[in-house]
């Protein structure tokens, strides 16, 4: 009987140790980590440095971006001096634009733009979640190393056709965001400089009443 009790006692230790040890390499992976990081965040803030590239050339941006996975962003233009202080908010409803530099200032009922949507991380992951066509790889940038994931945008807009994304496997965040046509070739870059998770947003931050 003894043996018996010891017998029925060793099972379930020997389960609970198993399954402890199955939860201790789970997400053990930098994709496992990435995958989990990407899937779990409802908002952000960044800063970031943009590069549009057209049949002019390139135009380069200072930004910031305040964005919530519920849809509402903020996106502010910090350089060159003649776009600083430009911004555009989305509060759920309505689009607004405001430039300092304008009679009038602020521009309501703003029209959708995709362009404009993909340069927000949010996009890229409902389109890299929701995507049937998706590709991993691993690269270097700079110290980093970092998996690479790219997705395909919706849409069938030439000038917006697919994208990737660089996330460092050590701290998780992005590295940079690269749009491209459907040519291959590069027509937004988004190299992002400071990043925060899950931030502490300041009241009115989305606000479309400017005084």
């Amino acid at each position: 009987m003894k043996k018996i009790i010891h017998i029925l006692l060793f099972i379930p230790l020997t389960v609970a140790l198993l399954c402890s040890c199955a939860l201790s390499q789970k997400n053990d992976t930098p994709m496992e980590k990435i995958q989990e990081r990407l899937n779990s965040f409802s908002a952000y803030y960044c800063t970031a440095d943009l590069t549009r590239y057209s049949e002019k050339g390139e135009s380069k941006y200072g930004i910031k971006q305040y964005y919530k996975m519920s849809g509402e962003y903020r996106m502010e233009m910090t350089s060159p001096d003649e776009v600083a202080g430009n911004f555009t908010v989305y509060d759920g409803k309505t689009i607004c634009q405001y430039n300092p530099r304008v009679k009038g200032k602020i521009v309501k009922d703003v029209p959708e733009n995709q362009a404009r949507n993909e340069l927000f991380l949010g996009c890229f992951v409902k389109n890299y979640m929701n995507s049937e066509e998706v590709s991993i790889a691993v690269s270097d940038i700079g110290e980093s190393r970092c998996t690479v994931l790219e997705a395909v945008i919706p849409g069938d807009n030439k000038f917006t056709a697919t994208e990737k994304l660089w996330i460092d496997n050590e701290t998780l965040n992005p590295v940079k965001l690269v749009i491209y046509d459907s040519d291959g070739g590069e027509k937004y870059v988004i190299e992002y400089n400071d990043f925060q998770y899950d931030p502490q947003f300041e009241d009115g931050i989305f606000s479309i009443d400017i005084k």
